[in-house]
């Protein structure tokens, strides 16, 4: 199989409202930036959330009345737990979840204070360094292409160097997806974050620790079939249409 050599594939960074042309555009354009590369070379990195105690998506109940469940408290005020992940083409690489009691213990820099209400800044760069990095050093590919979106105003040169400081030295390149583009272009987002949920509540969790728990066992437990249909999904493997689903 022949792969084209790697170049430095310029990624737009700007807000692109979803609907226009624009957005269309930019999609099809990261697209065909991933299909031009060896999947094996692409990492993405996506955070998500779950409600300690997931409600059980169907139930029995006689014709015409509404199923109802049991819960300890009215789902708005559960307690989430955070999710940072990461995969590459082959297999899952890192995933962290942080508890409310872990929000409520982190420092938080900018506000001066302790407690944090989701992932800072500063807490994915820790990620990265600490969590990621160690994966793609072990992996057997030179030159590693490191895809996440736009949130927290990441910058390319701020991603690498939290890599590079983790002993990440085939980090080629880190692509920062435009706003809004994540839902079509990271297998993460679409859509194995969606997937990853219904597994956990089907397990049935009933504190936010044994969410936390379970979201780890099966992240970690995905599987590479599962992982490159995700990647299919997303239009992100060679001679798929960039186009077709938007």
């Amino acid at each position: 199989m022949l792969f084209l050599h790697f170049r430095h594939f310029p990624i737009l960074t700007s807000f692109c409202y979803l609907g226009t042309e624009e957005y269309r555009d930019s999609v099809i354009k990261i697209r065909k930036q991933c299909q031009r590369v060896s999947k094996e070379c692409l990492v993405f990195i996506d955070g998500s959330g779950l409600r300690s105690e997931p409600r059980p998506l169907t139930g029995l109940a006689p014709s015409g009345e509404t199923p109802k469940t049991t819960a300890e408290k009215a789902e708005k005020y559960e307690p989430r737990v955070d999710i940072m992940g990461a995969i590459s083409y082959y297999a899952p690489l890192a995933v962290e979840t942080k508890t409310s009691k872990q929000r409520r213990a982190t420092p938080n820099p900018r506000k001066g204070k302790i407690g944090v209400k989701g992932y800072t800044k500063d807490m994915v760069k820790n990620f990265l360094k600490d969590k990621l990095a160690p994966k793609i050093k072990d992996m057997k590919v030179k030159e590693v292409i490191v895809c996440m979106d736009k949130g927290l105003s990441f910058k390319e040169k701020e991603a690498k160097e939290q890599l590079l400081l983790g002993g990440a030295q085939n980090v080629r390149h880190v692509w920062i997806l435009p706003t809004n583009t994540a839902k079509y272009v990271s297998p993460l987002d679409n859509n194995l974050w969606h997937s990853l949920k219904q597994r956990v509540r089907a397990r049935k969790p009933r504190t936010e620790l044994g969410t936390a728990k379970i979201i780890k066992e099966e992240f970690m437990g995905i599987s590479q079939k599962d992982i490159q249909n995700y990647f299919r999904n997303c239009r992100l493997t060679q001679r798929s249409d960039p186009s077709s689903d938007l």
